[in-house]
C-alpha cells in the first residue's frame, strides 16, 4: 500500500462539471463559430490602431500647419500649409467615413460580451445558475452569444445601409447641370 501513489490527474469532483462546461464551450467557440471571438479581439485591435493612427496625424498636421506660420515670408510655406491642410481634410474624411473609431468599440463589445459569457456559463452564475440540466444551459450559452454576434452585425448592415443611402441619394441641382 506504501507504493501507491494518489491519483494527482484527477481533477476535485467540483471541478468536473467546469471542465464538462469547457469543453462544451471551447467546441462552441473554436468549431461552430470558427474563431469569431478571436477575430472580434484582433479586428479591433486594427480598427483602433487606425483610428489612433489618422487621429494622430491629424493633430500634427495640424500643429504642424501652426508652427510653419512663423515663416510665413517664405515663398515656400503658402504651398506646404494648403498640402497639409488639404492632407488633414483627406484623413478627417476617411476616418469619418470609414469610422474605424465606432467599428473597433463594437467590435470589442462583441469580443468581450463573449467572454463574459464563456465565464458566466463555466461557473454556473446568471442565467445558467436557473438551466434545468447542462443541455439547457449550453444552449443559453448558444442563444446569448448568437445574439451578441446579431447584434453586432445589424450595427454593420445599418452602418452601410446609411452609407448606401447618402451616396445614392443625389442632389437635383448637380442632374441640372
Amino acid at each position: 500500500m506504501a507504493d501507491q501513489k494518489p491519483e494527482s490527474n484527477l481533477p476535485p469532483p467540483w471541478m468536473v462539471p467546469i471542465e464538462s462546461r469547457k469543453q462544451r464551450a471551447e467546441y462552441y467557440f473554436d468549431t461552430v463559430l470558427s474563431g469569431h471571438q478571436h477575430w472580434y479581439s484582433e479586428k479591433s485591435g486594427k480598427q483602433k490602431s487606425r483610428h489612433l493612427f489618422f487621429a494622430i496625424v491629424v493633430i500634427v498636421l495640424g500643429a504642424l500647419i501652426s508652427v510653419l506660420q512663423v515663416f510665413s515670408e517664405q515663398f515656400w510655406v503658402a504651398g506646404v500649409t494648403a498640402v497639409l491642410g488639404a492632407t488633414v481634410a483627406v484623413l478627417r474624411s476617411i476616418d469619418t467615413l470609414l469610422r474605424p473609431n465606432e467599428t473597433w468599440q463594437a467590435y470589442r463589445k462583441a469580443s468581450e460580451s463573449m467572454k463574459r459569457e464563456y465565464r458566466l456559463y463555466l461557473n454556473n452564475a446568471d442565467a445558467y445558475a436557473e438551466a434545468g440540466d447542462e443541455d439547457t444551459a449550453y444552449r443559453l450559452l448558444v442563444d446569448r452569444v448568437e445574439t451578441v454576434i446579431a447584434e453586432e452585425q445589424q450595427l454593420f448592415w445599418q452602418f452601410h445601409a446609411a452609407t448606401r443611402a447618402a451616396s445614392e441619394s443625389k442632389d437635383p441641382d448637380i442632374e441640372a447641370k
